[in-house]
């Protein structure tokens, strides 16, 4: 609970951001790809100045050890620069965004007097929580690298504004609630703070969230 007792939950998952990490894990891959293309030709083969081009010979000794220093240098940076850089890289990427990681504890969900807000991380939407309608459902959803789990999602509606977020469902959910498909599209809170989210909530206004049946 924040100073104003305003209280403020960290994402434990932002699928959403599965794309953009996506997009530039691809970017990095082919920035450095085409990097290595352009160092390694500057390991090109070259004659040595001592040697006179007229009466140069490929097969000479002097020539085969610049073929193999060319080779042996291209090699190095296609191993280095196109293969293992990118990679570590990628990986990087990958642990930020896993769940509990970094990337997804800089995105908040705040519970305020008057409203609920998600912000951070290029997220800014809010919703006035008094005479808002609350549904909430299971999703079934693939989120790429993250594979593929189901949600238990509550969605605040009210007459211009909508805000969902979500959680790992358990086992019993789907007593209560009926199965969608969906997409990755909504930011997840663990389940102890979806749990208590939603408890405030139904006490400020003192409804149950409507099941959504298809």
């Amino acid at each position: 609970m924040t100073e104003d007792r305003s209280l403020r939950f960290l994402a434990a998952l932002d699928p959403p951001g599965e794309t953009k990490r996506r997009v530039v894990t691809l970017a990095v891959w082919l920035l450095f790809l085409g990097a290595a293309v352009v160092v390694a030709a500057s390991f090109g083969t070259h004659a040595p100045a001592s040697v006179d081009l007229r009466t140069l010979d490929a097969t000479s000794r002097v020539m085969q050890d610049e073929i193999h220093r060319s080779r042996s240098a291209r090699l190095r940076v296609a191993l280095f620069v196109g293969v293992l850089a990118p990679t570590l890289l990628t990986l990087l990427f990958s642990s930020r965004h896993r769940r509990n990681g970094p990337h997804a504890r800089g995105i908040f969900v705040e519970l305020t007097r008057t409203e609920l807000r998600i912000w951070g991380r290029g997220y800014g939407s809010r919703v006035t929580v008094m005479g808002a309608g609350m549904e909430e459902r299971l999703v079934d959803v693939y989120g790429g690298q993250l594979g593929a789990w189901r949600q238990i999602r509550l969605r605040l509606r009210a007459k211009h504004q909508t805000l969902e977020f979500a959680a790992p469902a358990v086992e019993g959910d789907e007593r209560e609630l009926r199965v969608e498909g969906g997409e990755a599209d909504c930011i997840e809170l663990s389940r102890e703070d979806y749990d208590a989210l939603k408890a405030e909530l139904m006490r400020r206004t003192k409804r149950t969230p409507e099941a959504r049946v298809i």
